[in-house]
């Protein structure tokens, strides 16, 4: 099991800290129920900063593949994760800004007293997910039961093809 850091954030982004590491994208709860298989591994590095305005913020890089269910056959989709993201703390919900002025891909957060790591990593990845996963167009066995590998090797209509060009 992933033992996760608890964050103190005013600490952390102060110091100018980083954590690195790998999670088992199955110890992630939420996005365990999300994959085809529950294997693969997210690397992560959070960086600690201060923004210009003095604001903790966090600098957030996640890489990894997954494996999702396709919505449409039901069989495993291969998904490559590549996060970069920023994450501004604030003092209180009156700081926070209207969503639009927020700065794109900068979440404004009301400061917690302390970040479980593992949950904001989810977070991050699970706000990376398409929202319906499918394979690409002529790439999935939707309605065949047939996985996008067995459909290139069955053409159950190559005869009549070759017939009609032959003729």
């Amino acid at each position: 099991m992933f033992e996760a850091p608890i964050l103190d954030p005013v600490r952390f982004t102060a110091l100018g800290d980083v954590v690195e590491g790998r999670v088992p994208a199955s110890d992630c709860d939420r996005l365990a129920e999300l994959l085809y298989r529950p294997q693969g591994e997210i690397r992560y590095r959070v960086t600690g900063y201060r923004t210009p305005d003095g604001l903790p913020a966090l600098a957030l890089h996640l890489e990894g593949d997954l494996e999702l269910v396709c919505q449409r056959c039901l069989g495993g989709l291969s998904f490559p994760l590549n996060v970069d993201s920023a994450i501004v703390m604030v003092h209180d919900a009156a700081a926070l800004p209207d969503l639009e002025t927020e700065a794109e891909g900068v979440d404004v957060i009301v400061q917690p007293a302390k970040v479980a790591l593992v949950d904001l990593l989810e977070e991050e990845i699970l706000l990376a997910l398409p929202l319906v996963p499918v394979h690409a167009e002529g790439m999935c066995g939707a309605g065949t039961g047939d996985t996008p590998q067995a459909m290139e090797q069955k053409r159950p209509f190559a005869a009549l093809e070759r017939l009609k060009t032959s003729s």
